[in-house]
């Protein structure tokens, strides 16, 4: 096997000096030895004596070691340099970067025009959108056409047509185009060194690059910069065949408007920003127009909700007031931007998003109010009605619509997101890059909404095991209360006193409460009273089951389970519990507070008639005054 190149030489040399240690003869001061292939007939201070020196010492005395390891180590060395070499060999084999050639080959590019300027730099993407833009705002539209890759025209019309199409396209860029400088890399082989390693083209030289999609009658057309090489040339980066060849009709749908044509010269004029001074006046005032006209539509369709006489009627008009007002001012001002004057690619990237998504903020406030008031038809209005111990299935099917009414919201708002993301094009025109940041995005959406997140799911929680439904009457940190709203992030409960209790949905699931609704409403009302250790128990006891039998309240609960007990006795007295049964919580307070009246004036008749009642107290001593 031949070994050329400096893999061969390495080998050779360390070939060589093996020798310089195995030959008797190469250890003089003449210099290392040749390499193998030397002639017999070599002077003796070459190597050609080694096999004859090796021969006469081997027959003399046995090899050395140390002969033998640097035998070995000759071979070692020359088996590392040809694994190294076969590696590098394998490596520029399967490299990508040789899989294809950086550029695209012409037989010819622009023959028609003239030949460009030797200072005309078109090697870098970056420097070939600097020229366009520099020549576009200079009015140069020939040197501009320098910039086009115009194989798609015949060469006798290239030089009429070019500096034309280069002025329709940089219309069309200043117009409906954020310019992504950061993926034009001042490269010539447009390789992004900075790109993440999930990238497509990391590492890897570019022959195109795409700059943006524009609509063009339903279908995006593309926007490209090629690097195209003639023959006997160095390649160049212009813009598409395909991107020249749609610039005329991208024009007609992008380009001034008649009204624009007709506006003065210093309203055409640039203001600041990049933008025009017919921008800075128009805009506000379209903004405004806008408004006033969406303000109308609410106003009229609030108007004819009332003076409908059908109830279905007045509920659709009802659903489609803000819907309809949203619509109608984004209406104009998505017409005025694109119809009347067209505004320029930094307002239009912000404008276009906008637009898109106020129609998809209308669409699910329609659809949610629509979907609301056919719930409320559902279920009684109010929490008081709820609160009724018949209406406990109706208080399952509210508190179940509550539920189906807030998952609703939450598909319906993720479902507007996603296709304002994949419609409107929102990160691609602003330049970033949603793949690339979902995980931070997600981590700083996540933990800024861990909150509200938080309260949202507890809030589905309490829908769906029901520990709390809507008219349920509880004891929440001592207070008595009724569940009036669940929503999202909070609980509204009414206090008895009618103030409201508003309390976050993770403190609420988080806190333990008194349900006196969620099962059977029957409960046991109880009265402590404390009389005196002589106080005749008996007389009170059967005063308050005799009383208890003859009540003919509907409120009262099953009359067998009134009942009297001793619970406790000191020094003061003895503590007598009357337990009072009642069907409705609601009403329960008010009735014990009756029957606790009705007790307190039978103790004090039967303490005038014979033995005490209450306890006597001694009279509290002041000390010496």
């Amino acid at each position: 096997m031949k070994i050329s190149g400096s893999w061969g030489g390495q080998i050779a040399q360390q070939t060589c000096c093996a020798q310089w240690f195995l030959c008797g003869r190469c250890r003089s001061d003449r210099g290392p030895c040749r390499p193998f292939a030397a002639k017999a007939s070599e002077p003796p201070g070459g190597c050609g004596g080694l096999m004859r020196d090796m021969s006469r010492r081997s027959s003399s005395r046995p090899a050395a070691p140390a002969a033998l390891m640097l035998r070995a180590r000759a071979a070692f060395g020359a088996a590392r340099a040809l694994l190294t070499a076969l590696l590098f060999i394998l490596a520029t084999a399967l490299s990508p970067a040789s899989a294809q050639e950086a550029f695209f080959e012409v037989p010819s590019l622009n023959a028609g025009l003239p030949a460009p300027s030797p200072w005309l730099d078109r090697a870098t993407p970056r420097s070939s959108m600097e020229a366009f833009q520099h020549h576009g705002r200079r009015g140069e539209w020939d040197v501009a056409a320098q910039m086009l890759d115009l194989s798609g025209l015949a060469e006798e019309d290239q030089a009429a047509r070019g500096p034309e199409i280069a002025q329709q396209l940089y219309t069309v860029l200043d117009r409906k185009v954020v310019i992504p400088w950061n993926d034009l890399i001042d490269r010539p082989d447009g390789m992004d060194e900075m790109a993440s390693t999930n990238s497509a083209v990391a590492g890897m030289a570019r022959r195109s690059v795409l700059l943006d999609l524009l609509d063009m009658n339903g279908i995006d057309a593309p926007l490209r910069l090629n690097r195209l090489k003639a023959e006997g040339a160095d390649p160049v980066w212009l813009f598409s065949q395909q991107t020249v060849q749609n610039v005329g009709l991208l024009y007609d749908m992008y380009g001034p408007t008649r009204f624009e044509r007709w506006l003065p010269d210093p309203l055409l004029t640039e203001a600041f920003w990049g933008l025009h001074v017919w921008e800075v006046v128009f805009l506000p005032i379209l903004l405004v127009v806008g408004f006033l006209a969406s303000k109308w539509t609410h106003d009229l369709v609030r108007w004819r909700a009332r003076v409908a006489r059908k109830r279905w009627r007045r509920l659709a008009l009802n659903a489609l007031c803000w819907p309809a007002s949203l619509v109608v001012g984004v209406t104009i001002v998505g017409f005025g931007t694109r119809n009347v004057l067209v505004v320029s690619g930094s307002i239009d990237a912000l404008l276009e998003p906008g637009i898109f998504i106020g129609y998809a903020v209308a669409l699910v406030m329609f659809v949610v109010s629509v979907l609301d008031r056919i719930l409320d038809r559902l279920v009684p209005s109010g929490p008081e009605a709820l609160s009724d111990p018949a209406n406990a299935a109706t208080r399952n099917m509210a508190t179940t619509v509550t539920a189906v009414r807030r998952i609703f919201l939450v598909v319906a708002v993720l479902l507007a997101t996603g296709l304002v993301l994949a419609q409107a094009n929102l990160f691609r025109t602003l330049g970033l890059s949603l793949l690339a940041s979902a995980g931070a995005l997600t981590l700083v959406l996540g933990f800024a909404a861990r909150q509200v997140l938080g309260n949202i799911m507890a809030s589905l929680q309490i829908a769906m095991n029901r520990s709390a439904r809507i008219g349920d009457q509880l004891i929440f940190r001592g207070e008595f209360v009724t569940v009036e709203y669940i929503h999202f992030t909070f609980v509204q409960l009414r206090i008895w006193t009618g103030n409201r209790l508003v309390v976050p949905v993770s403190d609420f699931v988080s806190e333990p409460f008194q349900n006196w609704s969620i099962e059977e409403r029957d409960m046991i009302r109880v009265i402590d009273l404390v009389l005196h250790h002589e106080a005749d128990v008996s007389a009170m006891r059967n005063f308050f089951i005799s009383t208890v039998q003859e009540d003919d309240d509907e409120h009262i609960g099953p009359k067998e389970s009134a009942a009297v007990r001793v619970v406790s006795q000191d020094a003061f007295g003895t503590v007598v519990r009357f337990e009072l049964p009642s069907l409705n919580p609601s009403t329960g307070w008010d009735f014990e507070c009756v029957y606790r009246e009705r007790l307190l004036a039978h103790a004090h008749e039967i303490g005038t008639q014979a033995r005490p009642a209450f306890p006597d107290h001694p009279p509290l001593d002041d000390g010496p005054s």
